[in-house]
């Protein structure tokens, strides 16, 4: 039987009745957005429409991932796959993986996994045309990938993310989070903001469901191919995730002979088995697999190896980890979620309808003897005392803010002791290897986050909404008087006019602002020296350091120079030299630069002409108000479409170079008005 295809007239879809999540039927609410809102009977038939509507908008992507964690990607299609990441991906086990972790699910995790994996198959087999010939091949889609996808995105792509090309680039961005308590809220109710800031490339790329079932009832995002939600809200809790570099990788160099590698106790046999990489044409690399008990090895040279260890490669659960999370109603039953350590690293932020507010950081972190964070950081010799990881700490010994006395907790990639303020932990009670040194990531960024919270002593929803868009430059409101005043000091016109310019600039990167551009191209001459002439001070954390250097202030000609000789004018408009170009659009403006102190934040390649497009930054945006009825704003920046989007969804990208979010809707009479396009399945068929 075909699902029945709607597609409503405005005065038709007001006609419609609600529909109740414990009727029969499995239908797909698309609203105006292309959020697909679902409804079910029960959980596996939701996730069975869950797999059906990833495919529907993003069918030709997630297939080429699957291909990817398969191993794959070289075999289907030649030079056009990666067959760099095909052997990496084999190298560390990841297809046999999947296969073992599949048939150790608790069975209501099991049955939800495969019911996600037949409805994307049952939607490629009614729509055959929208599948791109080259990725047919990829079909039909095995339970075991989701588990392998899992691993390539979390595991690899999030816990070894180091090692990705995109890591120095995110650090200027990263993400933002934060839980507001009752007595910092206007309304008395909790509150949260969720806003990711990942590359916008396809392994780390959103997409935006609501599902509903009995029991079940979470709005929120995954990242493609994966059936759970990854950060999201329910009626009566919300929770965010940023990246925190907790130590969920090491790097361990062997020293080999043969197929044996030294350890602390003397040579042992490699664990080996050969795997058969082949390209479109039949031919084949061979790979060998080498496990240690170190990790896997991943290169080999001058009888030396390194071997690669991801924390969680042995706790196959996160799927089931986050649905209890998903599931939970209160700080207890979330907290019973947490304490599973499924999760290879990022800080769990969150807020509830009960008043209740806290950061974790979270992480699967190995237990060290001895040492900082950063004598664990590089490459280990497995002789090393400690080098080979045999337990790892337990939840109560993570970082963790409960309720603090501040009334919020706001993590913008910082460490865990300046995620509230004043500040709450002591570093000297916990793990030295934690973390870099005490506040070594407390950026401009992470100040700029609380000094926004700080604006009012209570805030509201829309307060929220309207400071979550904020590219205002902590930097700027630190040096830019000084920068002034040198230039105005100067016997150099050019100097006088680059004053000129920076005295009218508004220190916001809107597509509009002008001396903007201006600022960055001083801030990127001046960080290849020594900026401030002074260092942080724990006594005054929110303005230090502050004093510029004579040399950064002399930087401010070279800048000058830079800014005329590609675009012309001192006072370009910052749209003019940073765009957005994504899925055919090309738009005048972006996101502001974490580097500069501005909380809604992205990163930039070079495009041509003296042009920067974005690659990434606030990709999903979520505020939520926790009160007796669920209120929610957001945007997911790129749409929740790829390819041909359908005309009934309306386009976001403008909406976040405007910093505007839009209504999310929750409950079943507001899902209504808002539908666009409804699909009725049958997951038994």
């Amino acid at each position: 039987m075909k699902p029945l295809f709607v597609i409503a007239g405005l005065a038709a879809i007001l006609a419609l009745s609600v529909t109740d999540v414990s009727a029969s039927r499995t239908e797909i609410r698309w609203d105006q957005w292309g959020v697909p809102h679902i409804t079910a009977k029960t959980e596996p038939d939701v996730y069975y429409a869950f797999g059906w509507a990833q495919m529907e908008a993003h069918g030709n992507k997630i297939l080429r991932l699957y291909a990817g964690s398969r191993g794959r990607s070289s075999e289907y299609w030649g030079a056009e796959g990666d067959l760099a990441k095909d052997i990496l991906v084999r190298k560390l086990d990841i297809p046999e993986r999947a296969d073992r972790w599949l048939g150790e699910q608790p069975e209501r995790t099991k049955r939800n996994i495969t019911a996600f994996v037949r409805g994307m198959n049952a939607w490629c087999k009614d729509h055959p045309a929208s599948i791109e010939p080259r990725y047919r091949k990829v079909l039909p889609v095995l339970d075991s990938d989701p588990l392998a996808q899992l691993q390539v995105s979390y595991h690899l792509s999030v816990g070894a993310f180091a090692l990705q090309a995109q890591a120095d680039a995110w650090k200027s961005s990263g993400s933002n989070a934060w839980a507001i308590a009752p007595k910092r809220s206007a309304s008395r109710n909790a509150m949260l903001l969720v806003q990711p800031h990942p590359p916008w490339t396809d392994e780390y790329r959103f997409f935006e469901a609501h599902l509903m079932s009995r029991g079940l009832n979470v709005y929120g995002v995954t990242l493609l191919g994966l059936p759970s939600i990854a950060m999201g809200f329910n009626e009566d809790l919300g929770w965010a995730m940023t990246f925190n570099q907790a130590d969920a990788m090491d790097l361990i160099e062997l020293e080999v002979r043969n197929d044996e590698y030294r350890t602390s106790g003397g040579w042992k046999k490699f664990d080996v088995s050969e795997e058969n990489v082949a390209n479109r044409d039949g031919e084949t690399v061979s790979v060998t697999v080498k496990r240690s008990d170190y990790g896997y090895v991943v290169k080999e040279a001058d009888g030396k190896a390194l071997a690669l260890r991801l924390s969680g490669l042995d706790r196959p659960f996160l799927t089931g980890q986050l649905a209890d999370m998903a599931r939970a109603r209160s700080a207890s039953e979330f907290n019973t979620a947490l304490r599973r350590l499924q999760l290879p690293l990022q800080n769990i932020i969150y807020a509830d309808r009960g008043g209740n507010i806290s950061y974790l950081f979270n992480g699967i972190i190995p237990r060290r003897p001895v040492g900082s964070f950063s004598e664990w950081a590089g490459i280990i010799p497995s002789t090393k005392d400690g080098a080979l990881v045999k337990d790892y700490l337990a939840y109560d010994e993570l970082p963790r803010i409960e309720n603090p006395p501040s009334g919020f907790v706001a993590n913008s990639n910082n460490d865990p002791w300046s995620s509230t303020f004043p500040f709450e932990l002591d570093p000297s009670k916990y793990a030295p290897y934690l973390t870099a040194r005490p506040f070594g990531n407390f950026d401009l960024r992470s100040v700029e986050s609380i000094k926004l919270l700080n604006k009012k002593p209570k805030l509201s929803l829309d307060d929220v909404e309207a400071l979550q868009g904020s590219t205002r430059s902590e930097l700027a409101d630190r040096v830019l008087d000084e920068l002034i005043a040198f230039g105005n000091a100067s016997q150099d016109p050019q100097l006088k006019q680059v004053a000129e310019v920076l005295s009218r600039w508004d220190r916001e990167f809107g597509k509009d602002s002008k001396g903007a551009v201006l600022f960055a191209n001083w801030y990127f001459a001046a960080r290849k020296g020594k900026i401030f002439a002074d260092g942080f001070s724990a006594e005054r954390p929110l303005d230090t350091p502050s004093q510029l250097t004579t040399e950064a202030k002399s930087k401010l000609a070279d800048a000058a120079a830079q800014t005329l000789r590609i675009y012309g004018r001192l006072d370009i408009e910052w749209g003019d030299a940073y765009q957005t170009k994504f899925n055919g659009k090309q738009l005048r403006g972006g996101l502001g630069l974490g580097e500069l102190g501005s909380f809604n934040a992205g990163f930039y390649s070079r495009g041509s002409g003296g042009k920067w497009e974005l690659a990434g930054g606030a990709a999903f945006t979520a505020a939520v108000e926790f009160g007796k009825r669920v209120r929610a704003k957001g945007l997911l920046s790129y749409g929740n479409f790829s390819g041909d989007v359908p005309l009934f969804v309306r386009d976001q990208l403008q909406m976040m170079i405007d910093r505007k979010l839009r209504d999310i809707v929750f409950y079943l009479p507001d899902i209504k008005k808002s539908t666009r396009h409804i699909e009725r399945l049958d997951p038994a068929r």
